[in-house]
């Protein structure tokens, strides 16, 4: 996910504490800053923290054939009619037209490790909507049928590039095999432990066209095994698109947010995780609507902030395609820009396997998937790639997947995430009490000797440059500087930054967190409906800046720190995941009695009187006080 806004909100709220007094105040130049920004987001390939959770035993990896009951492809009637299957299994539900084989509802039923039930957010605990990943009428505008009829013929759509080849493909009804009877309504079951498979085949006489895509579902598993077969005229055609998409996510979404991403293209290219946005492709030079991307591709799919669909061809292939159609949505009154975005990936059409993952972003679940489609494909696959851990994903990935496993581990003890994410934020904040202690002491030291800086920058101000006296009392302006560092409070609260964002992003990432309640809270990933979190944390920010010590002593100066500060998070937090506020505010009441035992214990200190003046300042004043007078 895009971090930009918190990263911002990091930087300035460091400037304005640390900054004031060093750069304002002191007579030193301020350094340049650059900020170079990029669209994609990289995380290196093999940045897991730790190794690998073992994969889930799955069955025995066979090439997949056309089943018993399905008759070849050569005898396939013109005259097939219409069907729609619906495959159910205990992760999933699925939809398939045999008009063009492809998918047209794809619903997530439930958490495979927890076996918590997953639904969209559209809905309430009293009124509970199936989590479906294919838009459909309800989420597109009815006065654009083209979108609607485009997002029922794209899920695992194949096209060849040959425009009447792939009219035929999308608009022929393929005969299905694997279930019973010829025609109407048909229903797959695929039980716990099991696996089944669909066959779909179709052959038009004018142009010699034969085609078998076969799709084995797999109980225990969100992957799908997928193999095509095409031929014209006796002739293989090497190699096919498969279309992953449009715009996989939940429907359920009234409009997207900071913290509610959008879908949006990823594909793991040359060992980084790329993302492709709707709107860069909508705007792409040259070719609008379209983007092709090179290179060696390992997987490719579409997702937004908790799930996607994505294909990994049993070789890495070096063309992927992304498509997408621009539309105006509304909801509530609210109208927002939104994108059908899809997916084409390069697989063979010689019947090797394809693997589809369709299901959550869920770290785990990723690396438990990764493992077994390794297997499939015989090579190494790590689809960590799919979740976005923003700019510094090269830092925040490692870190992200130790908290996951802490805050998952106390879950099991506790049973609520919500007191979960409390325990470890008291665990945390009293791992970092030394270097809390350490920035207090450093703070106390340079707001001591804040008056006796600014004395001497007005000697200096006096002095004109070429006063011999003017080096001396630089040189005691430095020796202040150095005593009074406010860098050694800085530093130890910087350390914690990239902790904090990495936390940032495990609370905003997992599927644990998704409609977990607590309290009055009915989602810990998304707002609180009251807006009580973010009140309660920019007051407690309020009360802990008065707390703190400053590196100045001005009062004003305090006070505007007291309050910028807080109003600027509570602008940024207003709409923040309710777990991240919970982890804020616990923070807040943690760091408030730990300033209230340092403040105790540094009191003495704080009352001593400054070091008396040294001789060689006093006669530095009595040299400029005779300078003046004469």
């Amino acid at each position: 996910m895009d971090q930009k806004r918190l990263l911002i909100a990091f930087t300035l709220s460091a400037a304005i504490l640390f900054g004031w007094t060093y750069f304002i105040d002191r007579t030193t130049p301020k350094p340049n800053k650059a900020n170079p920004q990029t669209e994609n987001s990289n995380s290196p390939a093999n940045a897991a923290a730790s190794p690998a959770p073992q994969a889930t035993a799955a069955a025995p990896v066979s090439p997949l054939a056309p089943s018993d009951s399905t008759a070849a492809a050569v005898s396939v009637p013109d005259n097939v009619p219409q069907r729609s299957v619906t495959v159910v299994t205990p992760l999933y539900e699925v939809k398939l037209d045999s008009k063009g084989a492809v998918a047209t509802s794809w619903v997530v039923k439930q958490n495979k490790d927890t076996g918590r039930p997953l639904y969209s957010v559209a809905g309430d605990k009293n009124n509970r909507q199936p989590l479906e990943l294919i838009p459909s009428e309800k989420n597109l505008p009815a006065n654009q049928p083209q979108l609607l009829q485009a997002a029922r013929q794209t899920a695992l759509n194949i096209s060849t590039g040959d425009a009447a080849l792939d009219n035929l493909l999308a608009s022929k009804n393929f005969k299905v095999g694997g279930v019973e009877g010829e025609s109407g309504e048909a229903r797959l079951e695929v039980r716990n432990g099991e696996t089944k498979q669909l066959d779909f085949t179709m052959r038009d006489e004018a142009t010699g066209l034969d085609v078998v895509k076969t799709l084995r579902f797999d109980a225990n598993s969100y992957s799908v095994d997928l193999a095509v077969k095409l031929a014209r005229g006796g002739q293989a055609i090497p190699n096919a698109k498969l279309a992953i998409g449009p715009s996989i996510g939940d429907q359920g979404v009234p409009y997207y947010t900071f913290y509610s991403v959008a879908p949006e293209g990823v594909a793991l290219i040359g060992g980084s995780s790329q993302l492709f946005y709707g709107t860069s492709i909508h705007e792409n030079e040259g070719s609008q609507d379209r983007q092709v991307v090179g290179g060696v591709i390992d997987w490719a799919g579409v997702g937004d902030t908790y799930f996607a669909m994505v294909a990994i061809p049993p070789k890495p292939t070096d063309t992927l395609e992304f498509r997408t159609a621009k539309y105006q949505y509304e909801a509530d009154g609210n109208k927002e820009e939104r994108f059908l975005l899809t997916a084409y990936v390069n697989v063979p059409a010689d019947g090797s396997i394809t693997r589809v993952y369709v299901g959550p972003k869920d770290h785990d679940l990723l690396d438990q998937a990764s493992a077994e489609i390794g297997k499939t494909v015989n090579r190494e696959i790590d689809l960590g790639g799919l979740i976005n851990y923003g700019w510094l994903g090269s830092f925040t990935r490692p870190l992200a997947a130790p908290i996951l496993w802490s805050i998952k581990h106390l879950h099991r003890l506790t049973g609520s995430y919500g007191l979960a994410i409390i325990i470890f934020t008291i665990i945390i904040y009293s791992l970092f009490f030394p270097l809390k202690w350490r920035s207090s002491k450093a703070m106390k030291k340079a707001q001591k000797l804040a008056p006796r800086m600014k004395e001497v920058q007005e000697k200096i101000k006096a002095l004109k440059p070429n006063d011999p006296r003017l080096k001396e009392l630089q040189m005691e302006q430095l020796r202040l500087m150095k005593e009074g560092n406010i860098l050694g409070g800085c530093l130890p609260l910087l350390i914690q930054m990239p902790f904090l964002i990495a936390l940032y992003s495990a609370i905003t990432i997992s599927i644990d967190f998704r409609q977990a309640t607590f309290l009055w809270l009915p989602d810990l990933s998304a707002a609180d409906p009251y807006k009580l979190l973010p009140i309660l944390m920019a007051a407690s920010m309020v009360v802990l800046q008065f707390i703190t010590p400053a590196p100045s002593a001005d009062p004003l100066q305090r006070k505007m720190m007291a309050i910028v500060m807080p109003a600027m998070m509570l602008y940024i937090l207003w709409s923040a995941p309710a777990g991240l506020l919970v982890y804020w505010i616990v923070g807040n009441i943690v760091g408030f009695s730990q300033q209230m035992v340092i403040n105790r214990l540094i009191k003495s200190e704080d009352d001593e009187e400054p070091p008396e003046k040294k001789k060689s300042e006093s006669g530095q004043t009595k040299k400029l006080r005779e300078a003046r007078a004469s």
